[in-house]
C-alpha cells in the first residue's frame, strides 16, 4: 500500500518520486528501473523513497489512483440529473479512456492491479463504483427498481471487461476498444430497460454472478497478466 503523506512537503516529495519514476520507465523501461535509481534521480534517500512507495507496483497503483480521481472530477459535472442512462454510461467510458490514453502501455499493469485484491486497490474500486452509482442515480428515467441497487456494480464489471480489451488493444489509437465502448453504452442501457421483465431480470442476476468471480479466480488471472510495461514517449 502507498503511504499517503500528511504534509504539503510530503505530498510534493511523493509527486516528485512519481514523476521521476515515469521518466525512468519511459527512458529505461519498467523492468530495468530500480527503486534505487528512481530515488537517486529524484534526489531522495532510498529509505525515504520506500516510505512513500513500497515497490514499483505501488507507483503504478498511485498513478492509476490519480487518473481515476481525475476522471471522477471530470465526470462529476457531466452526470447531471436528467441525462439518459446511455448518455451517462458513455460519459464515464469516454472520460476514462481519455484520462488513460497516454498511459496505454501501462494497460497490462493497470489490469493486474485491478484484478488483484491484495494490491491495495480499494480506493480505486471505491471511486469507480461511486461513479457508476452517480450514473444510475442521475439517469432519467430511472432504471427498473428491481435492478437499481445492483446496476452500478454490473456497469462497473462491464467497464472492466472493456478495460481489459483496451489494455491489450494494439489497433491505432485503440480504435477497436473505443468502438466497443461506443457500442456498449446503448446495449447496456437497453438491457437495463428490458429488466422490467421478470425473465430478463433473472438473466441480469445470472450475468452479474458470472461476471463477479471469486478472489481465487482473480488472483489466477492476475498472475497470468504480463508484467512488463513501458510508458509511451510524449509526442
Amino acid at each position: 500500500m502507498t503511504t499517503q503523506p500528511r504534509t504539503e512537503k510530503g505530498q510534493q516529495t511523493q509527486a516528485k518520486l512519481l514523476a521521476t519514476a515515469l521518466e525512468c520507465f519511459a527512458k529505461d523501461g519498467y523492468k530495468a528501473s530500480s527503486m534505487r535509481a528512481i530515488a537517486a534521480k529524484a534526489g531522495v534517500s532510498l529509505s525515504h523513497a520506500y516510505y512513500y512507495f513500497k515497490s514499483k507496483e505501488d507507483i503504478v497503483a498511485q498513478l492509476l489512483l490519480n487518473l481515476r480521481r481525475e476522471q471522477y472530477e471530470q465526470c462529476s459535472g457531466m452526470l447531471n440529473e436528467g441525462n439518459t442512462l446511455e448518455a451517462n454510461i458513455r460519459a464515464v467510458l469516454d472520460s476514462g479512456v481519455e484520462a488513460l490514453a497516454q498511459y496505454h502501455d501501462f494497460g497490462p499493469a493497470f489490469l493486474r492491479l485491478i484484478l488483484s485484491r491484495d494490491m491495495g486497490n480499494d480506493e480505486i474500486s471505491r471511486i469507480e463504483l461511486e461513479l457508476w452509482e452517480k450514473v444510475v442515480a442521475g439517469s432519467r428515467p430511472l432504471p427498473p427498481m428491481g435492478i437499481r441497487r445492483d446496476l452500478p456494480k454490473f456497469l462497473l464489471l462491464v467497464s472492466r471487461q472493456i478495460f481489459s480489451a483496451w489494455a491489450f488493444d494494439q489497433s491505432p489509437q485503440q480504435r477497436r476498444s473505443r468502438l466497443l465502448m461506443k457500442n456498449m453504452a446503448p446495449v447496456a442501457a437497453k438491457f437495463a430497460v428490458l429488466c422490467r421483465l421478470p425473465v430478463v431480470r433473472s438473466l441480469f442476476e445470472d450475468v452479474l454472478a458470472l461476471m463477479d468471480p471469486e478472489p481465487a479466480e482473480l488472483a489466477a488471472a492476475a498472475e497470468s497478466t504480463p508484467a512488463q510495461l513501458r510508458r509511451p514517449k510524449a509526442s
